[in-house]
């Protein structure tokens, strides 16, 4: 991605009585910043597609550090930008939930 666009959504980054300077620090990240992870996800959902504990079950198996939340923010910052969407399919967690499949867009 060769994208320096700001990330949207800078309030749900910080809270409303943070410091002056967190909110310059959120104001400063741009999308090149995630983009390590998020080209693993996009690549990976290149691929195959696959629901978010999937995923974060890939992520680990590749070796990667990142935490299951952090994986699933940056498929939604690539839902956001238009890169991954729903595939429209359902299937079930190991305690028998739904959960949605995601493919690249």
């Amino acid at each position: 991605m060769s994208s320096t666009t700001t990330i949207p959504n800078l309030e749900r980054r910080v809270r409303t009585n943070d410091p002056d300077t967190s909110w310059e620090a959120a104001a400063s990240i741009t999308v090149d910043a995630l983009t390590d992870l998020q080209a693993w996800i996009l690549a990976a959902l290149t691929v195959k597609s696959m629901t978010d504990g999937e995923l974060v079950d890939a992520c680990l198996h590749s070796g990667r550090r990142a935490t299951p939340q952090r994986v699933r923010t940056a498929r939604k910052e690539l839902v956001i930008q238009g890169r991954v969407e729903w595939t429209g399919a359902y299937l079930l967690t190991q305690y028998q939930r739904r959960t949605q499949t995601w493919r690249a867009a």
